[in-house]
């Protein structure tokens, strides 16, 4: 019994600890979908980016209360500023919990980003509540598996 829960233990944490693209690699993708989205002959891209921290289980569920509280407001405040500058793109680099959920979705409530185009990375379990999010706010959806 014993030998069955410590192997059962092993293969959960082999699970957990698959690493999955980098940051960069993440940008990259995002950058280079970006790109090939933009009009021939489009000499200035700029991509912003915004990264959903996680701080585990307990400070993530706080997160969950607040309905992402402090994130929401900053990950709201970085969309307007580009959409002002007339940027068309924009990443957001999720934390792959539902945390991400929480923040973008508080973070678009209201706005109108007509003509942007919003990067997710972060995993299947997070996407179609993120994409439905971001729909509201007539941006295009581009998703970016983060494994």
């Amino acid at each position: 019994m014993r030998s069955f829960v410590a192997l059962a233990l092993i293969a959960m944490l082999a699970g957990c600890a698959t690493p999955g693209k980098s940051e960069k690699q993440i940008f990259d993708e995002a950058a280079t979908a970006h790109v090939m989205s933009l009009p021939s002959g489009e000499n200035r891209v700029r991509l912003h980016s915004v990264k959903i921290p996680s701080h585990g289980l307990i400070a993530d569920n706080l997160a969950l209360a607040m309905a992402g509280g402090a994130n929401a407001m900053y990950l709201k405040e970085e969309l307007l500023k580009a959409k002002s500058l007339g940027d068309t793109g924009f990443l957001i680099i999720g934390a792959s919990t539902v945390v991400d959920v929480a923040v973008i979705g508080n973070a678009c409530e209201g706005l109108d980003l007509k003509g942007m185009q919003i990067y997710y990375s972060g995993t299947d379990a997070q996407k179609d509540k993120v994409r439905t999010a971001v729909e509201k706010t007539q941006a295009q959806f581009y998703y970016i598996n983060a494994q």
